[in-house]
């Protein structure tokens, strides 16, 4: 069997591109991000709404007038800030999830490179016993054998090349890892926070809504 063959090389290669595709880009990808933008805009806004007891006048732009019942405008906000909180949980959670198969698939990645190395270090040993077999017999002198730590040596440098090939297709990290910890850390965290807040100033007006949805299917 040979240790370089089409089968071998293109389960690599596709092994490869599986993992550097979001290896050292942003855990959340930027539909998360921007869900997670809305999500802030939209619980400042509910915030606001119901700390300085907005009203929505009727305009000729937005012909909107909800009389008397001043708690329909935070009840809308606080909604639609539920809705996008749902909506980013499920999104930032799903590309954490990416993320860790990522760091598995390294893993798989550079296992494979180690046992393709020591497959080709074991195929050459074999044949080096074999060509001392045939020199045996056919009476030629016997040739010196390999050192003992050529295989070691066979494997670090197989190592070695597949890091170049990674650094080569990924270029250097443009952050340390703990600032990208930080990071990603802020970005989940922080909309959450704002929309925890938000629904929590206006739980009134959310109380309210669920009492009367609840009373319109009561029969």
């Amino acid at each position: 069997m040979s240790d370089n063959s089409p089968e071998i090389d293109a389960s690599s290669e596709k092994l490869t591109s599986s993992f550097l595709e979001g290896l050292y880009g942003d855990p959340l990808r930027s539909e998360t991000m921007r869900t997670g933008r809305q999500l802030i805009i939209a619980s400042a806004v509910c915030a606001a709404v119901v700390l300085f007891n907005v009203r929505l006048q009727s305009t000729s732009l937005i012909p909107l007038d909800f009389g008397n019942r001043i708690d329909v405008l935070p009840m809308l906000l606080a909604l639609a800030v539920m809705l996008l909180l749902l909506s980013f949980v499920l999104r930032a959670a799903t590309d954490l999830l990416r993320e860790r198969e990522t760091a598995k698939l390294v893993v798989e990645y550079i296992e494979g490179e180690r046992v393709k190395a020591a497959e080709r270090a074991a195929q050459e040993t074999e044949e080096s016993i074999a060509q001392s077999e045939r020199e045996y017999r056919e009476g030629r002198p016997d040739s010196d054998p390999d050192p003992w730590w050529e295989p070691y040596i066979a494997v670090k440098e197989a190592a070695d090349a597949a890091v170049l090939k990674a650094e080569k297709r990924l270029g250097i990290r443009r952050l340390p890892r703990h600032l990208r910890q930080a990071l990603k850390t802020l970005e989940v965290s922080v909309p959450i926070v704002f929309a925890a807040l938000a629904i929590v100033l206006s739980r009134a007006s959310v109380y309210t809504f669920g009492a009367a949805l609840v009373s319109a299917f009561a029969p």
